[in-house]
């Protein structure tokens, strides 16, 4: 069904317009709707979001849940079944999943730690079979300061929701078509992502993009969640040591080698 009738003006800019030194603007189009034609889609709007449905948040199904009202059993049962969905269709809709995962975190009611650890160990007695995609939520509490060194996250994707201080998060790419570059030998990193995380915001990386991250707490310290899905089941991180000093400084290049 279509809201847009014969009221509706579709303006064109010109292509290739220059709008600032050294950029073009292709092409933007505005699109015009009459007072009548706007009043009966907000209408419709307003009816479809009082329904308690599913909704489609980036392709992936979400629960309409308030903020602050998604149990921890909750989470871990929408992101298992999303998670399958990801991992089955070899993760070509990775980055519509890690919002998503975002988006449930952001409506989490936190746990504490022993109902996360009853509702983890719940959820794996409950795993449809040893196949099952593996999934897992960490609660961390840093001090002053603290936080995590360089290291990546091969086969598994997370995203890191802060609920306390704050943490500053940067990400990398390991550059060159090889991720997991040989022991031994020099290699380079990107700087990709440069975040402050307060509570209620989350950063993501994916299995192949923004995969390595540097987390330090702030003066105060923070909290914070950490919801991962694993490619693999024996998945896990590796630290490396990476030089300070940047070999490209404008394009934020270091050398970095396993530790």
């Amino acid at each position: 069904m279509s809201w847009f009738g014969t009221d509706t003006i579709v303006q064109d800019s010109r292509p290739n317009e220059a709008v600032a030194e050294g950029v073009l603007l292709e092409r933007r189009s505005v699109l015009r709707l009459s007072a009548t034609t706007v009043a009966s889609a907000l209408a419709f709007t307003a009816c479809a979001s009082a329904k308690k449905s599913r909704t489609l948040m980036g392709g992936l199904p979400v629960e309409a849940t308030p903020p602050g009202t998604l149990e921890i059993g909750q989470l871990l049962s929408e992101m298992s079944g999303q998670a399958q969905d990801v991992v089955d269709l070899g993760g070509s809709q990775e980055e519509a999943y890690l919002m998503s995962i975002g988006q449930l975190l952001a409506r989490l009611q936190t746990p504490t730690k022993d109902e996360l650890k009853a509702a983890m160990r719940s959820h794996r007695s409950h795993a449809r079979d040893a196949d099952s995609v593996q999934i897992a939520i960490v609660m961390f509490d840093f001090g002053p300061g603290g936080g995590f060194g360089h290291h990546d996250h091969r086969d598994y994707n997370g995203v890191i929701l802060g609920t306390g201080g704050e943490l500053q998060i940067k990400n990398f790419d390991i550059l060159g078509k090889n991720l997991v570059p040989p022991e031994g030998e020099t290699f380079q990193l990107r700087e990709t992502r440069d975040d402050l995380i307060l509570p209620g915001r989350f950063s993501s990386l994916g299995s192949s993009r923004d995969n390595v991250h540097q987390v330090t707490a702030g003066p105060e310290g923070a909290r914070a969640i950490d919801a991962f899905t694993y490619f693999e089941r024996d998945a896990r991180s590796y630290w490396m040591d990476v030089d300070p000093t940047p070999r490209d400084a404008e394009r934020k290049i270091f050398d970095a080698a396993w530790s």
